[in-house]
């Protein structure tokens, strides 16, 4: 059986079209739920079951492609990863500048007839925002870890070893920086207990270990619908019993379940990262028998295109929607939204974010043609100046 799915060569290199559409799936998750929190407003119990489901994959699928997608780039060197690393690492805090101009930007207008919750909520916002560490700093941190395991030649059992044992310790070093100025904040960053801290380097580095292990195993597999019909009966097994035992515990009253997720999501133990990847498996793989099985390489429905183009653009898009919330937040004098007018504000911020990227890409796209052009014009001036008889 076994060897009807794996062959001892790489044979499975090109791409995993089912993770692509499964971030751009999640990329729609994120400008709902972001309307709420990035606005400081009360939750609705929609917005809690998205979020309670979600937290089996949100960030961890992000994460977890990310490694996984290393073993299948063009540019997998050691300097490239050690060059991604570092320019995650500055996004992030590029990003948070950007972030601080549209919290503050209609400040000097409306600062005399803020309430002091108003202001409250402003100081707050300055001091999460100015420090503020998510996606792209973990994602820096990881690249560079990829960078140093690539310099030594990892075995792909390495990751899986890594990626393990950090899900078990993880949940006994949060919060044990020490009291040292600027050593214990760079040590708060990495392992959290901090409000700045959104995602934790520390809890997520299991993911991303196990993209790059999976990744390996992935290049190997010869049969991708036997694979999947293998894998997925476990993972289903894996993912009722965790919600199963989850319900059990906690009960179903969604109002504490969101505050208990709200911590297991960003700070999972081993169980949870079991289970995590077993949902990130489940979805793959009905994303791959409903779309790749078909040998729809090229899709022509508009959903499949766009959620293709999310994930293209997966970066650009996380950076600027969380402006439109913030800056709507502004506007509404910092305070919180009512519900209805969340789900309008995630319309609105799809369509803002649509527009900036689309057409940053089509500018840049156009930059680049002309580049394109003017290097030909220069290089066939050059060619026929060799070229032409020289004058006596």
């Amino acid at each position: 059986m076994l060897r009807a799915i794996f062959s001892k060569d790489e044979v499975n290199t090109g791409r995993q079209r089912e993770f692509d559409y499964l971030k751009g799936f999640m990329m729609i998750l994120i400008f709902i739920i972001h309307a709420f929190q990035g606005t400081l407003s009360p939750k609705d119990d929609v917005m809690r079951t998205i979020y309670i489901f979600n937290s089996m994959s949100g960030a961890a699928v992000f994460i977890f492609v990310m490694g996984f997608g290393t073993t299948f780039s063009r540019h997998a060197s050691t300097k490239e990863f050690a060059k991604s690393g570092i320019r995650f690492v500055i996004y992030q805090y590029l990003n948070n500048l950007a972030y601080l101009a549209a919290y503050l930007l209609p400040l000097p207008f409306i600062i005399n007839s803020l309430s002091s919750e108003s202001l409250d909520t402003v100081n707050l916002g300055i001091e999460i925002y100015g420090q503020y560490t998510n996606i792209f700093f973990i994602s820096g941190i990881f690249y560079l870890i990829f960078a140093l395991l690539k310099k030594l030649k990892a075995h792909p059992l390495v990751y899986f070893v890594i990626g393990t044992v950090t899900a078990v310790i993880a949940p006994f070093v949060y919060g044990k920086a020490p009291d040292i100025p600027v050593l214990g904040y760079i040590i708060r960053l990495m392992i959290g207990e901090a409000n700045f801290v959104s995602f934790t380097p520390l809890y997520f580095l299991s993911y991303a270990m196990y993209g790059v292990a999976f990744g390996k195993v992935f290049r190997k597999v010869r049969d991708k619908k036997k694979f999947y019909l293998c894998l997925m009966p476990v993972c289903l097994v894996i993912a009722a019993v965790w919600w199963v035992l989850f319900f059990i515990q906690n009960g179903t009253d969604l109002t504490e379940l969101y505050s208990i997720v709200n911590v297991t999501y960003t700070h999972p133990d081993l169980w949870h990262v079991t289970a995590s990847m077993a949902h990130i498996f489940l979805m793959s793989g009905l994303i791959f028998f409903v779309v790749d099985a078909t040998g729809n390489k090229d899709p022509k429905n508009i959903v499949s295109k766009q959620l293709l183009y999310y994930n293209k653009h997966i970066s650009k898009y996380y950076a600027l929607h969380m402006l439109t919330y913030l800056l709507a937040s502004a506007l509404h004098s910092y305070l919180p939204f009512e519900s209805w007018q969340c789900w309008i504000l995630t319309v609105v911020c799809m369509i803002t974010t649509e527009v900036a990227v689309r057409g940053y890409n089509a500018v840049y796209d156009r930059i680049m043609s002309r580049k394109s052009e003017n290097k030909k014009d220069i290089k066939k001036e050059s060619t026929e100046q060799k070229t032409a008889p020289s004058e006596k």
